[in-house]
């Protein structure tokens, strides 16, 4: 309920607006003076307060109007003149006064005024609300991707941020980021947006891998009214809703032959026309490329072009995968076991048996595999000491990749251990590989066709 203040000599005057505005839900106070006026602004902090410039003088009314706006700077004042005053009623707005009206008003006039100024005035605690609201994201988008964020002494990862520190700051070159699924291609992409020239502009992430050729070039491109069946309305791409910005190309090494020319074209000048439009539109972005594949072979077998690989192969960076750099797997665990405690309030505990397997497991899904099992251990154990009994089976495999322990007595012979034993190695393979039957083949002495028959039978998938 907004409330307001009257401030008037006139008995008669007071009561009649009060007894209008309580008529509206309006919390309604009196006063007749500064005297009992300010100790009112004081105590209350009304929204609105209606003053008399004659109350019971000039000079008091102006004192009254400073002394409010220092207790109270977001009330709103609304002058009340006599007629031919008008010079002194802009005095007051000067003074700090949001309107004034001469006497002989109705009341529809002066409510309507109230509730002009109340409006205004939740729009300011919104616009307030709203930037400290972006305030606290932006802390919240600085700290989630400063280079802090990312833990590891082993070389690769350092050789890799000392990089990143470098090119941070240079808001044009073109960047490739090459790693396995799971290393934190994207999180590297952010870091180097959010820290650098472009922060205060879109970062704008396409993925290749999830769009078929004719959704994905109208997604990077946009198109205009009419371009196919179905474009009811012009949609702005990708690049154009980027405009100053950064685009996030994942997976670029999925992309079509046809979709590699265009962006290719792209590249020259960033300069574009949207599908089914003539209009040629330049836009300034930074592209951040990323793939898992090894581009360099995709050039040698011909699926991906030559030219566009040098064209976004200005600066390579390439993010190890945690099987690499063991050293940092206690480092990880420990700053996200930090983050898994903020967020659910859970202190978790490792036993160094745990560790050590953590250790000893090669992490086919790098680190977003780790924050999985964190996560996941978080959830599913009641207590936050995490024993090697608490891992799932795959991490307690011993160096032959076999849990022992508890397989060892459901096998009925030996015949059966060694198939279960001969199907976990190749599946391990296959995955580790990213189904390179040949590559599998090579690695554990055997024919390409003897493998496959082996894997048709023990129905890996």
């Amino acid at each position: 309920m907004a409330k307001i203040l009257i401030i008037d000599d006139e008995p008669s005057i007071r009561k009649a607006l009060a007894i209008s505005f309580r008529g509206d839900g309006y919390d309604v106070m009196e006063a007749d003076s500064k005297r009992t006026a300010l100790p009112l602004i004081e105590k209350e902090e009304p929204d609105v307060i209606v003053l008399d410039l004659f109350v019971p003088d000039e000079r008091e009314a102006f004192e009254i109007l400073n002394a409010g706006k220092e207790i109270k700077r977001d009330t709103s004042v609304i002058i009340i003149t006599a007629h031919g005053s008008t010079d002194r009623a802009v005095e007051a707005i000067k003074a700090g006064a949001d309107d004034f009206l001469e006497k002989g008003f109705t009341m529809d006039e002066i409510k309507f005024r109230i509730v002009k100024l109340l409006e205004q005035k939740r729009l300011r605690e919104e616009h307030r609300q709203l930037i400290a609201e972006y305030h606290r994201l932006r802390r919240e988008v600085d700290e989630r991707y400063s280079f802090n964020q990312f833990v590891g002494n082993s070389k690769g990862i350092k050789d890799l941020l000392n990089l990143v520190s470098r090119i941070v700051d240079d808001p044009y070159t073109t960047v490739l980021l090459q790693g396995e699924s799971g290393t934190g291609k994207e999180l590297i992409a952010r870091a180097i947006h959010y820290n650098g020239p472009r922060k205060d502009h879109p970062f704008v992430v396409v993925n290749c891998a999830t769009l078929p050729e004719h959704l994905l070039e109208s997604e990077l491109f946009g198109y205009e009214k009419g371009a196919f069946t179905g474009a009811i309305r012009d949609k702005p791409g990708k690049f154009e809703i980027a405009n100053g910005g950064t685009v996030f190309i994942d997976e670029i090494g999925e992309i079509s032959p046809k979709v590699q020319v265009e962006l290719l074209r792209f590249t020259q000048d960033y300069t574009f026309e949207r599908l089914g439009g003539n209009t040629p539109i330049t836009v300034d972005v930074r592209i951040i490329a990323a793939t898992n594949k090894r581009l360099e072979e995709e050039v040698a077998t011909g699926r991906f072009r030559e030219d566009l690989f040098y064209r976004i192969n200005v600066i390579p960076l390439y993010i190890p995968p945690l099987r690499v750099r063991k050293d940092d797997i206690r480092l990880l665990i420990n700053h996200i076991v930090e983050k898994v405690d903020r967020e659910k309030g859970r202190q978790l505990c490792f036993s160094g048996d745990a560790l050590a397997k953590l250790e000893a497991y090669d992490w086919p899904g790098n680190v977003r595999e780790l924050e999985n099992l964190i996560e996941r251990l978080a959830v599913t154990v009641p207590h936050g000491d995490i024993r090697v009994e608490d891992l799932p089976a795959e991490f307690r495999m011993d160096a032959d990749g076999m849990d022992f322990d508890s397989s060892l007595e459901s096998f009925r012979s030996l015949k059966e251990a060694i198939r279960e034993y001969e199907k976990h190695i190749i599946s391990r393979k296959l995955d580790e590989h990213h189904w390179n039957i040949s590559e599998v083949a090579r690695i554990l002495g055997e024919r390409r066709d003897t493998l496959s028959r082996k894997i048709k039978r023990y129905g890996i998938k």
